[in-house]
């Protein structure tokens, strides 16, 4: 199952209705809208047996960080270098651009935390090379945030060799 905006709230709400009797085996949300959501406390791990919610802003957003996987596009999940040529869409509407481009091409998750960014949530651990997207087989060990930094330019994924520059690795 997948979701945009409200439709990753309705994904989880769906979700956690079903259980305990019925699971979904996976849901992916994109940007899941925060505004008026936000209070409310809410698990959405329980949703589905793997689910993965990518962040890409913070004006439209959650910042509720309950899904297996929290993929922080970007900005740390909050904003996207690309929005200066795609005004039209902003953070919010990239979500799923790069979210479908990851369909096609890697979209590569930082091994640590950025240094800028001050994290007090699970972080997860990363395998080298990682990418992000739709995965068939759902990698249980890889649960909390996962950084992935995105550029200026469509496909807005970065090379392994872009992702070691701004790593500060050589």
């Amino acid at each position: 199952m997948f979701g945009f905006s409200f439709g990753g709230q309705l994904a989880s709400a769906v979700g956690r209705s079903l259980g305990p009797q019925h699971m979904i085996q996976s849901i992916d949300t994109c940007d899941m809208a925060g505004p008026g959501f936000d209070p409310i406390a809410v698990d959405h791990s329980k949703a589905g047996k793997h689910v993965q919610c990518f962040h890409s802003s913070r004006d439209k957003g959650t910042f509720v960080y309950s899904c297996h996987r929290n993929i922080m596009l970007g900005s740390f999940g909050l904003a996207q270098p690309s929005v200066s040529s795609q005004l039209h869409l902003g953070s919010h509407g990239l979500c799923v651009d790069i979210y479908i481009n990851a369909f096609d091409y890697p979209f590569y998750a930082l091994n640590s935390t950025p240094s800028k960014c001050i994290d007090l949530q699970k972080v997860a651990k990363i395998p080298a090379d990682y990418t992000v997207g739709y995965e068939e087989n759902f990698d249980n060990r890889v649960t909390g945030k996962i950084f992935v930094p995105t550029s200026l330019h469509y496909p807005y994924n970065l090379s392994k060799k872009e992702l070691k520059l701004l790593a500060g690795k050589k």
